[in-house]
């Protein structure tokens, strides 16, 4: 891939305008730009000693490796933008989607109205008189009272003039004439987006979906319902993007639905896109930048995954925000103290190659530090020693600020990963649990305005006619046949005993003894509904689900009192189970849903995972007082694994569990996602050291040099006079038969060295041991005796610093460690210990014959004891 210079760094070109507005990028280019001045200046200043070589290769390494954590940094923030775009495209046609298959089925039961047909058929003698349509008009208000997505009911004869309509704008005789051509075309519902009025000069374009008016299969009519698109919009908007506030922060988003061919219908903001302009993406991009009038957007657009076998209008979702303002999320419950598995899981496998190539570098530095201060020892240069080794301490720590800024980027970016995961999650509850309010808001719906059917009315009202009971069930059937969300749909008397199901399959007079039944019967008006609580019932299998039921009056518009009731058992298993995996989308992350109550008592779960009796054990936070719609992200580590969760609550749709609505059942949805395991805690961090407390002019005490190194969870030190030099070593040839802290032996400059794992002497009795062969790090120590060479296995090489011999301290406490330990240093900030070399030698090489006394060690609690004195 081609690449450009941009701030100094080479990026790929692909990444150029993204770069351009990272912070995050910004940021760092101008740290490095800091460090590339001082690597600079100690790269002229390293040619006056023996690294010169190791700084200018040390540069180079590190240079290479900034442009390619830069375009790594580029190519994670966009596609973090795009991941939350892409979500936010998907759902905000999804969810309309959904919305409007319910309209296919509303238009398909208006359709067999017995009102409506009745006025049809009167339409047919000569126009309606004013009672009449007076009479339709209100029955039309009732519907959109229950069912508020439409702004208007227009009823037509068999030529589609125009016989009524519910807001009285159309004149008597209007011809739509299109709604006939369009209805023959369709096999259960017509659904257009066109102006109502073919020949009105100022028309707009309408959501309509409308059907033919038949008895005994001859059309007596048609009805039409227009969908008020504008008002479900800002319903969905609040879902989609978030409710917006006089308080809150400028929101640049703007999502919205599209025609096929990209012209925007509406949208989240049309102050930054309105309806009428157009979208265009190059052919099958997941996203792209787009050009909107003078502003660059960063963009996606998504075609719905459909419903049921319903896919709309054929339109599209999208999401936008300017390219200026694409990656300014920030970080929402940052993870603190977490140290991942970067080789499972979900994290991106290349940090860890990140990660390695900086630690590499650094340790290939320090180890050409570590041998420089040796070197130095025996230079005649005309610096001084004092220079050199202030020289090459500058270097190192050079070094490793410029591996901490590496360490420092490569963290943020996991941190922006697990935050997306938590956003991702956030997101897929509040999709889910806005499915659910929508499609129980229509369960509410439904049996309020079934209860208004006359021939279910009829029926209650003959309770022996066997003709009436059978057209009541026929009604409940078709019905049944349209609303496929339902188990079965009964029609109950005021005793609470069966007339007739649309299943079949409960026997007529069969009494269904249940508190919703008598809460039903009590209702007053025709405008009130009740729900079960979620519990197991016989009319669903004894498997727990909600039940709907709304009471039937003898008389409707004055009732006095109920008459029977309509019961509509929702087929809960597999609708709750389809909103659950339909929010999850498709994304390449596959997550765990549940639906709980206030106290966590599952309604419904993708999983089996986490449940106890019936209940949601994981960790989530609680709260004293339920808050609607309250939206919350996070993350918990359980059985050793990092899960990025987010939760939603259930809130009102329109007057549906409103403050003002008798009914209230408060739910939460949980989304889970397993980001990866935890990384084993083998050894307790040691922690940094630093001897600038030492670094004092004008000394005039004695003064050591102490090869710093760590093992494990400790620092130690030996005199620098005892090492040789210190030397990569990537393979060891263990030996049989030898004791645990005697590795093997390696090939050093052609040299046989006896390989030691220092650990195992220090400390053999610590728990959580890292693994020996990990460590590659060696120091060659100085054999007086010209016997065995023998080198130490270490974790890391620390400083060469000069320190008073006022600053070694005896330890009564590790006296006893059979002479290896010669005292303590403390520093402001940890503990060295310096190990006495002649006395490890002579036990070393006494043991390469005979295992050495290690029956005590030097332990780990010892050295805590010493670092709070």
């Amino acid at each position: 891939m081609a690449s450009r210079k941009y701030r100094g760094i080479e990026i790929d070109s692909a990444h150029i305008d993204m770069a351009k507005n990272l912070d995050s990028v910004h940021e760092l280019i101008d740290e490095l730009r800091d460090l590339q001045s001082t690597w600079n200046n100690l790269s002229l200043l390293g040619e006056l000693t023996n690294v010169g070589a190791e700084i200018s290769d040390t540069r180079q390494h590190f240079q290479k490796l900034a442009g390619d954590l830069t375009n790594f940094l580029v190519e994670q923030s966009t596609h973090q933008a795009v991941e939350m775009l892409s979500t936010r495209a998907q759902n905000a046609i999804d969810i309309l989607v959904r919305n409007l298959y319910e309209r296919t089925a509303d238009i398909g039961f208006l359709a067999t109205d017995p009102v409506f047909t009745q006025r049809c058929m009167d339409a047919q003698t000569g126009p309606l008189n004013d009672a009449a349509l007076a009479s339709t008009r209100q029955r039309m208000k009732d519907y959109v009272e229950k069912y508020s997505v439409y702004k208007n009911i227009v009823m037509m004869d068999t030529q589609a003039r125009v016989i009524v309509d519910m807001k009285g704008e159309l004149g008597s005789g209007t011809s739509l004439e299109w709604v006939r051509e369009w209805v023959a075309k369709g096999s259960q519902y017509a659904e257009a987006f066109r102006p109502l009025q073919t020949d009105h000069n100022e028309a707009r374009n309408e959501l309509i979906y409308a059907w033919k008016i038949t008895v005994d299969g001859q059309i007596k009519g048609y009805i039409a319902l227009l969908f008020n698109l504008e008002q479900e919009s800002e319903a969905l908007f609040s879902k989609v993007v978030g409710q917006r506030t006089a308080q809150a922060l400028p929101e640049w988003k703007v999502c919205g639905v599209s025609k096929s061919t990209g012209e925007v219908l509406v949208s989240s903001n049309p102050e930054y896109i309105g309806p009428g302009q157009t979208i265009r993406l190059p052919e099958g991009a997941r996203w792209s930048l787009v050009q909107v009038g003078p502003v660059a957007y960063l963009g996606c657009m998504r075609t719905t995954r459909g419903y049921q076998g319903y896919s709309g209008p054929g339109w599209k979702g999208f999401c936008l925000v300017p390219l200026t303002h694409a990656f300014n999320a920030g970080f929402s419950d940052p993870v603190q103290n977490i140290e991942l598995d970067y080789t499972t899981g979900l994290i991106d496998k290349r940090i860890l190659g990140f990660q390695a190539q900086a630690s590499q570098i650094q340790k290939q530095l320090n180890r050409s530090i570590w041998n420089g201060n040796m070197t130095q020892r025996q230079s005649t240069s005309t610096l001084g020693n004092s220079f050199s080794k202030t020289l090459l301490w500058e270097i190192s720590r050079a070094g490793e600020n410029t591996k901490t800024l590496f360490t420092n980027s490569l963290n943020n970016l996991v941190q922006a990963e697990i935050n997306g995961f938590q956003t991702e999650q956030q997101t897929r509850a509040m999709l889910a649990m806005d499915l659910m309010d929508r499609n129980l808001y229509e369960r509410a719906n439904d049996c309020r305005w079934w209860a208004q059917n006359p021939t279910l009315n009829h029926a209650l009202l003959n309770r022996g006619d066997e003709n009436a009971s059978e057209k009541a069930m026929q009604c409940l059937q078709h019905i049944h046949g349209l609303y496929t969300v339902y188990a079965n749909i009964l029609l109950l008397d005021r005793s609470g005993r069966v007339v007739c199901d649309s299943a079949s399959i409960v026997e007529s007079g069969t009494l269904v003894e249940a508190s919703w039944v008598s809460e039903a019967i009590q209702l007053k008006r025709p405008a009130h509904y009740c729900v079960s609580p979620f519990e197991k019932t016989t009319l669903y299998q004894d498997r727990p689900t909600y039940i709907y039921a709304a009471a039937l009056f003898d008389n409707g518009h004055k009732p006095a009192h109920a008459i029977g009731a309509i019961a509509l058992v929702f087929d809960s298993e597999p609708q709750f189970e389809a909103i659950l995996n339909e929010s999850m989308g498709d994304s390449k992350h596959q997550a765990f849903g549940f639906i709980v109550d206030e106290n966590h008592r599952v309604i419904s779960s993708t999983t089996n995972l986490h449940i106890e009796q019936g209940k949601l054990t994981l960790p989530l936070k609680r709260y004293n007082k339920f808050e609607k719609q309250k939206a919350q992200q996070g993350y918990f580590h359980i059985n050793g694994r990092l899960v990025a969760y987010g939760t939603c609550n259930s809130g009102a749709y329109r007057e549906y569990k409103s403050d003002s609505d008798a009914y209230q059942n408060n739910l939460i949805c949980v989304y889970g996602l397993d980001v990866g395991a935890l990384a084993d805690d083998l050894e307790a961090s040691a922690g940094d050291i630093s001897f600038d407390e030492f670094r004092q002019g004008g000394q005039k005490e004695q003064v050591v040099d102490i090869a710093s190194f760590r093992v494990a969870q400790h620092w130690y030190g030996i005199d620098s006079e005892d090492a040789v030099e210190a030397f990569l070593c990537n393979q060891v040839v263990s030996l049989p038969n030898s004791p645990s802290w005697l590795l093997g032996t390696t090939l050093y400059k052609n040299e046989a060295v006896t390989v030691v794992d220092i650990a195992e002497i220090l400390d053999p009795r610590r728990i959580n041991k890292v693994a020996a062969p990990a460590r590659q790090q060696m120091i060659l120590l100085k054999n007086r005796y010209d016997s065995v060479k023998i080198a130490l296995a270490v974790d890391e090489l620390g400083e060469i610093p000069s320190l008073p011999m006022s600053a070694i301290h005896e330890s009564e406490s590790l006296n006893g460690q059979s002479g290896i330990v010669q005292g303590l240093i403390k520093t402001v900030d940890n503990l060295l210990v310096v190990l006495n070399i002649e006395q490890l030698l002579k036990q070393l090489e006494t043991g390469i014959k005979k295992t050495p006394c290690v029956n005590k060690g030097l332990s780990s609690a010892a050295l805590n004891r010493e670092r709070v004195q």
